[in-house]
């Protein structure tokens, strides 16, 4: 059995063993998105590692490109997403095999470590090598009741409104003390407005700040998700208070049961009110694989919001 580097001409072969792998389930899996995902990503284009038997595809293992900063440094970062086996080749280690290739690969090319939110069936994979648990990301929730019996609707975003605010944040970011995703020119548009999966609103004032949400359907009923929220200055009280009424009204708007917003980032800023029920330790179970060996991510002062996590 071959491993190789996966190519552009690769892709469409690559599709299909995700298709016959793990079938279309709630992403479906499509040429559109591998390109959004892998070739289009403003952090650079992903590391993807293929298996070959006999001229047949039968593995492939896919790091997505990310960066982090905190204060002036810049951490290099993978987030371990697109793997699979074709069937007739399943248990046979495959999956571990590319895993730990493509880390040597990406260890050259100055990563410093891997980052995923697997579920309870690859987590003892992940941890057979190397991976660690963070733990569960802490959620800050508020319960809407009333707005339970509502099939509310949204109207189509207008993200060219809010084209110089993107530049801003995008250009200045402001000092953190914390790891955060890096604003790189282009990563606001290509991970929420270009998005093919989800589609993404904002409330702003097109100068000061930027929330933005979608509406997710759940077993607890709609939810209403904050995914990111960015401010290129303190905001005055009248800011505060306008954003928190559009907010409010956006809510009751989307007739979601409750609205979530992660606690790492919730803890930090004063300027979004989300009611009295404390911060919970239930969101995503978070991992992490130091690529470079002097790097300790599992001692770093995180600060990922629900965006940073999404699954797509």
């Amino acid at each position: 059995m071959d491993h190789r580097k996966a190519t552009e001409a690769d892709i469409p072969e690559i599709i299909l063993l995700l298709k016959k792998a793990l079938g279309e389930s709630l992403i479906p899996k499509s040429q559109e998105l591998w390109n959004w995902k892998h070739l289009h990503n403003p952090f650079g284009k992903s590391p993807v590692i293929l298996a070959d038997e006999n001229g047949q595809l039968v593995g492939i293992r896919a790091f997505l490109k990310w960066e982090y900063q905190v204060g002036s440094e810049t951490l290099f970062a993978c987030r371990a997403v697109d793997t699979a086996t074709h069937p007739d080749y399943q248990g046979k280690g495959i999956f571990k095999n590319l895993s730990l290739s493509l880390i040597e690969e990406i260890k050259n090319e100055g990563v410093n470590l891997i980052f995923n939110t697997p579920n309870s069936k690859s987590t003892p994979g992940y941890l057979k090598m190397g991976w660690e648990k963070w733990g569960k990301l802490p959620l800050k929730l508020n319960f809407h009741l009333t707005n339970s019996k509502t099939k509310g609707s949204l109207e189509k975003t207008d993200w060219h409104g809010i084209k110089e605010l993107i530049d801003l944040l995008e250009t200045v970011s402001p000092p953190c003390e914390k790891v955060r995703t890096r604003l790189v020119p282009g990563y606001l548009n290509w991970r929420y407005r270009d998005n093919p999966l989800f589609n993404y609103h904002y409330i702003s004032d097109g100068k000061n700040y930027l929330l933005i949400y979608r509406i997710k359907e759940g077993t607890m009923g709609r939810e209403f998700r904050i995914c990111d929220f960015f401010s290129s200055a303190s905001l005055s009280q009248p800011m505060e208070r306008e954003l928190n009424q559009m907010l409010n009204q956006r809510i009751k708007q989307s007739g979601a049961r409750f609205s979530s917003f992660s606690g790492l980032t919730y803890s930090d800023q004063k300027n979004i009110q989300l009611g009295l029920i404390p911060i919970l330790k239930i969101g995503p179970m978070v991992t992490l694989r130091k690529v470079n060996e002097n790097e300790e991510p599992m001692n770093r002062d995180w600060a990922w919001s629900l965006g940073d996590l999404e699954v797509f």
